[in-house]
């Protein structure tokens, strides 16, 4: 959601100083989105990649990947399988 949320969880709102405040500006992609978040995000909260999602106005479905922690999800073999998914019939009919 934001540089500042990932640091202080209990973050409610963005603030000037805040990197990377992606949660205000997600709302504002015209392109189709692709979320992909690991379940066991030992980085950045599961609930960021939820939160992404759901305020994506193009969102198209997530992949959630179930045990896959922020440093590994691409060994998982459904992520390769969705991006090419998404890159091959999901952007090109957008």
């Amino acid at each position: 959601m934001s540089g500042l949320r990932v640091a202080f969880p209990d973050t409610r709102k963005t603030y000037c100083f805040d990197a990377f405040p992606s949660i205000d500006k997600v709302s504002k992609v015209a392109s189709p989105v692709l979320v992909i978040h690991g379940t066991e995000d030992e980085v950045i909260d599961f609930s960021h990649g939820l939160a992404m999602y759901e305020r994506c106005p193009r969102a198209v479905e997530p992949l959630w990947v179930e045990g896959a922690g922020h440093n590994d999800i691409e060994l998982y073999a459904q992520y390769l399988e969705r991006l090419k998914q998404f890159i091959s019939i999901e952007l090109p009919t957008s």
